[in-house]
C-alpha cells in the first residue's frame, strides 16, 4: 500500500479502480489522463489521485514520490457499488489535480500502520477497502447513494443471532465483510455501522476476541501444540496467534497455558 519512488516518469492504463493519496509534499509533479495535455502542480499531503479503471495515466514526477496506493477489482468494487446505490449506473469521477482530502489521508495513516503491525487482521483491512470504496462511490462519482432510515439502526435480535451463530461456526475460516453483510441481508457499509452499533465494537475487533477467547480455551483444555490451535482459531500461523494474543492479551500462549495449567 505504501509506495515510495525515486524521481521517474510512468504511463499505463489501469486495468483496477485505483486511488492514491499523497504521503509527503513534492513539487512540480505532472500528470495527465487519457490523451490530455500534461499539467504540472504542487503536490500536498494528502493529495487524493482517482484512477478509473481502463483509462489511460502519465505521470511525471523530480523527486522522491512517497504516497498510499490502493486498488480495487473492478468485480468487487462494481458488487459494493450495486450493493449500496440506487440503480448500476455509476462512474469515477477523479478529482482536480492538487485536491487534498484529509479523510482519505487519515484512512491511509491507520491502515500503513495496520499493515504494519505483526497481527494483520484481514476482516480489518475488507473493512477498511469496504469504508474506503463508499466514501470514494458517495463523494467522488457520479451515482447516487441510496439513503435510508435503515441503515442507521441496531440489529435485531434474529439477525444479530444469525451472523454471531455463522463467525462462530466458521471461526478458522476467512471471512468477508460482504459475506456477513449478505448473511445479515445489507449493504456491507451498513452491516458494519449496524454490527457496531448492535455490539459496540466493529465486526473485525468482534471476530479476534472470539478467536482469541477459542484459543484461550484450547490452550487450557487441550494438549495440542500452539501451531494447531492457531489454525483452528483463524489464526495464520503460531506466530500471528502469538502476536495477536501479545497485542490484544499482553501475554504470549506459551505463558498462558504455564500460567493457568
Amino acid at each position: 500500500m505504501k509506495v515510495a519512488r525515486p524521481a521517474g516518469s510512468m504511463s499505463f492504463k489501469a486495468n483496477v479502480e485505483f486511488a492514491s493519496v499523497a504521503l509527503a509534499p513534492m513539487p512540480d509533479m505532472e500528470a495527465a489522463f487519457s490523451s490530455d495535455k500534461l499539467q504540472k502542480f504542487e503536490v500536498p499531503v494528502g493529495m487524493l489521485v482517482i484512477n478509473p479503471a481502463g483509462v489511460d495515466r502519465t505521470l511525471k514526477w523530480p523527486s522522491l514520490k512517497r504516497n498510499a496506493a490502493i486498488a480495487f477489482s473492478p468485480v468487487a468494487y462494481t458488487n459494493l457499488a450495486n450493493a449500496e446505490l440506487e440503480g448500476g449506473s455509476w462512474e469515477l469521477r477523479p478529482p482536480r489535480f492538487g485536491h487534498v482530502d484529509l479523510y482519505t489521508l487519515r484512512m491511509a495513516r491507520t491502515m500503513i500502520m495496520e499493515i504494519s503491525s505483526a497481527s494483520i487482521n484481514e476482516l480489518y483491512i475488507d473493512a477498511f477497502l469496504t469504508i474506503l470504496g463508499v466514501y470514494l462511490i458517495r463523494n467522488y462519482s457520479t451515482a447516487k447513494v441510496r439513503a435510508t432510515k435503515a441503515q442507521n439502526r441496531r440489529m435485531t435480535l434474529r439477525t444479530s443471532k444469525r451472523v454471531l451463530d455463522y463467525m462462530n461456526e466458521h471461526i478458522a475460516d476467512r471471512l468477508s465483510i460482504e459475506t456477513l453483510a449478505n448473511i445479515c441481508r445489507m449493504s456491507p457499509s451498513h452491516f458494519i455501522r449496524a454490527f457496531s452499533m448492535t455490539f459496540g465494537t466493529p465486526p473485525y475487533k468482534y471476530l479476534v476476541s472470539i478467536r482469541l477467547e477459542e484459543a484461550e480455551r484450547l490452550l487450557l483444555g487441550s494438549t495440542l501444540p500452539i501451531s494447531d490451535i492457531a489454525l483452528q482459531t483463524g489464526f495464520s500461523s503460531q506466530s500471528h496467534l502469538t502476536n495477536a494474543m501479545m497485542r490484544y492479551k499482553q501475554t504470549t500462549p506459551a505463558k498462558f497455558r504455564a500460567e493457568h495449567s
